[in-house]
């Protein structure tokens, strides 16, 4: 994470972070943007801001790159419905 401060732009107080690399978008979606979440204590204004790119990590049972952060998009999707065609 960056060590920069962030300041909010409503009152000029310094946001705390509510949520780093929160996963943005669909779950479908292969390569989802991830943000951190940041809080003003003072006003309550939320900001977004891109989070530091991480390297990502390779699914060992399908072989689709994913954030560390999260599970394997593909074998979610696989999962759910593989389910569905069952019935």
């Amino acid at each position: 994470m960056s060590a920069e401060k962030k300041l909010c732009y409503a009152c000029n107080t310094e946001l705390t972070l509510v949520s780093a690399s929160f996963p943005m978008g669909s779950t479908f979606a292969h390569e989802r943007f991830h943000a951190d979440i940041y809080r003003c204590p003072q006003c309550g204004r939320v900001e977004l801001f891109a989070a530091e790119m991480e390297e990502n990590v390779i699914c060992p049972v399908c072989g689709a790159s994913h954030s560390p952060k999260e599970k394997c998009p593909v074998c979610a999707i696989n999962a759910a419905f593989s389910n569905h065609a069952a019935q």
